[in-house]
């Protein structure tokens, strides 16, 4: 159970100031803020003639109830102006209701923009899409693609890469001066899931088809509509672009439509043969207050054989999906490992209804809200212990092996005086096992820019992830906060980098920046790592220990 859904979701989905304030001004500000949209698109229907609007006299409740199922954000991302394509968003759900139509697939054709070194919109015969709110490539601003309330799905499983096989330099030689891009529109609707926007991205990236916007809503029902503004298709008509997502996504990406996988399956087969019988004694456990809730489970504080332990249990729903394969995949991880800055583990269950993992209890709860949620700042020989801490695991686990792929500051967490150790190996990998790495695995704000482009990586991620953690030891500030998760990758993809106070120790400011180092072999290795900060921390020592002793012989000499 990724820590990203039990801790990190509302910071991610908090409002963009500007456009709260938009949908306030919109609505009247009255108190859901959105409820007057509906009416002003129901207005506009009738306006401009629309046989529906006129004719039907349930056509308003109809219409009322499309926009009560939809987050917040959906108000504010449509136009007025464009008002038949709410009607097109409803019959698209309405259709997602059939199983047997599912997965539905929408395509048409925008508008031919002009290719140039910033990839700029430039409408050729045909009028801007006014509703949309990315406008172009994709531009570092603040409040786009954010999400609005509970069920707006976070965009950290969006994947951007155009195409495997493609890098930066051929894609931008692609889009050169001059050349005319043409853009669709994808809409996309099916059952709602995690990592549904990996999946359905890396489809529409097999394509060829590179992502320009992305407007993404999950219904309170638990359907997606999902909508994308790409290039890449050369060509105006869409009935051959239809046709291609559709065989693609039966041929390669099954569980867009099926929930349950057979590759899913295979592989909770594979690892609970690995994984065997467990001498795990359930009866031992007592189980007490709930600590967390995630998407796919819950965390509990409990107690085994007297000694406190926290207990993550897989909701009963996931048992047959890829939830299921990161739990057994965690399992596999936690119980091959033993290290001081490594959580403890101490059995799990996976024989009964409930499976289940069991940990040792960390009082202090994860890093991130000790730094974010708690508002605390830390003084540099705190901030050095505890990154030798998590070097010094990062360093056991490679050592062993083992790529965490998703160090964050959320899958730290602290025990007793100030230990830090790294927990939640869901997505954790034996490279030598699995062959060649390119799939996106991680959370934006701390992905390594191989990972996001879909590029072959190795160990060197967790290098790059811990240089964006090491940050926020020294700021106390998230990362890329005034930007969406979607926005920090593509500006990391394209050589962004968080801004080191000046402040911060030059020592530890250079080691940041040589771990986040574009090119990965640039990077240090976690025991390299280890050893510069022991030797700041003894700097600053030694430094603060001259300090106060010149401190008390001036204080002896005033007392003369």
């Amino acid at each position: 159970m990724d820590e990203d859904d039990l801790e990190e979701g509302v910071g991610e989905s908090s409002w963009p100031h500007g456009a709260a304030a938009a949908a306030r001004e919109r609505s009247g500000g009255g108190g859901h803020g959105f409820t007057d949209v509906w009416k002003e698109i129901y207005n506009r229907l009738k306006e401009i003639g629309n046989e529906e609007a006129i004719s039907d006299p349930t056509f308003p409740e109809h219409l009322e109830r499309h926009f009560e199922r939809l987050p917040a954000s959906y108000s504010i991302d449509v136009d007025v102006n464009k008002a038949e394509d709410v009607l097109l968003h409803r019959r698209i759900l309405d259709e997602c209701a059939d199983p047997g139509k599912r997965p539905v697939f929408h395509v048409r054709f925008l508008r031919c923009i002009q290719g140039s070194a910033d990839s700029q919109d430039k409408p050729q015969g045909s009028s801007p899409r006014e509703n949309s709110n990315g406008g172009g490539s994709p531009k570092l601003r603040a409040g786009e693609f954010r999400g609005f309330e509970p069920y707006q799905r976070m965009m950290e499983d969006l994947s951007l890469e155009r195409r495997k096989g493609v890098d930066d330099s051929e894609a931008s030689s692609a889009r050169r001066d001059g050349e005319i891009l043409r853009l669709h529109e994808v809409i996309f609707s099916t059952i709602d899931k995690p990592k549904l926007l990996s999946q359905l991205s890396a489809l529409l990236s097999e394509l060829g088809l590179n992502i320009r916007e992305a407007h993404v809503f999950s219904t309170t029902d638990g359907f997606c509509l999902d909508v994308f503004v790409v290039d890449g298709w050369d060509t105006e008509e869409t009935d051959g672009l239809l046709q291609s997502l559709k065989e693609t996504a039966a041929r390669n990406h099954a569980s867009l439509s099926n929930p349950t996988n057979s590759a899913a399956s295979e592989r909770i087969l594979e690892l609970q043969e690995k994984i065997g019988d467990s001498d795990f004694d359930r009866s031992l456990l007592q189980i007490k207050e709930k600590i967390a809730s995630g998407s796919s489970g819950d965390l509990y504080q409990g107690t085994y054989h007297g000694v406190d332990v926290a207990i993550k249990f897989l909701r009963t729903e996931h048992v047959k999906d890829s939830s299921k394969v990161e739990f057994l995949q965690e399992i596999m991880i936690l119980r091959s490992v033993n290290h001081e800055h490594v959580v403890r583990f101490y059995g799990a269950c996976t024989k009964q209804r409930k499976y289940l993992i069991v940990t040792e209890y960390m009082p202090g709860g994860n890093l991130y809200d000790f730094l974010h949620k708690q508002n605390n700042t830390l003084v540099l020989p705190v901030i050095l212990r505890i990154a030798i801490g998590i070097s010094k695991g990062m360093d056991y686990l490679h050592q062993n092996n083992i790529i965490h792929r998703d160090l964050k500051t959320a899958n730290l967490l602290i025990g007793s005086d100030q230990v830090v150790k790294i927990a939640d190996f869901g997505v954790s990998r034996h490279p030598a096992q699995e062959g060649e790495m390119t799939a996106e695995t991680g959370t934006y704000r701390w992905m390594a820019p191989e990972v996001i482009n879909h590029s072959p990586y190795n160990h060197k991620a967790d290098v790059f992830s811990f240089a964006i953690v090491l940050w926020e030891l020294a700021t106390s500030k998230i990362p890329y906060e005034d930007l969406t998760p979607l926005q920090a990758a593509l500006g990391v993809r394209q050589g962004m980098r968080l801004e080191i106070p000046s402040w911060v120790h030059p020592r530890l400011s250079k080691l940041i920046q040589q771990c986040w180092d574009a090119n990965p072999h640039l990077r240090p290795s976690f025991s390299e790592i280890t050893i510069e900060l022991e030797h700041i921390l003894r700097h600053v020592q030694a430094s603060n220990g001259a300090h106060r002793h010149s401190k008390a012989k001036i204080q002896k000499k005033s007392q003369r």
